[in-house]
């Protein structure tokens, strides 16, 4: 991964809600099994599917914007 890249996943993980950040966190960073993430935060597994789901779907979303925006010395406005 490029630097450049991490940037822009940084900045849009920002724009998540606390509660997404720390599904995305144990689900997709620490890995852990979708059961094992819902008994953590204390919901049913399939809310946190779907809110999983919206999350990512939220985070591209903001990372398709940025990439529109025009570079001023090497980075988005």
């Amino acid at each position: 991964m490029v630097l450049a890249d991490s940037d822009e996943l940084e900045r849009g993980f920002r724009r998540l809600l606390p509660e997404q950040r720390a599904l995305i966190v144990l689900h997709f960073y620490l890995g852990l099994p979708m059961q094992e993430t819902a008994e953590i935060v204390g919901l049913p597994v399939g809310t946190v599917k779907s809110r999983l789901f919206r999350a990512t779907q939220q985070m591209r979303a903001a990372l398709e914007a940025d990439a529109r925006l025009p570079l001023v010395e090497g980075r988005a406005l």
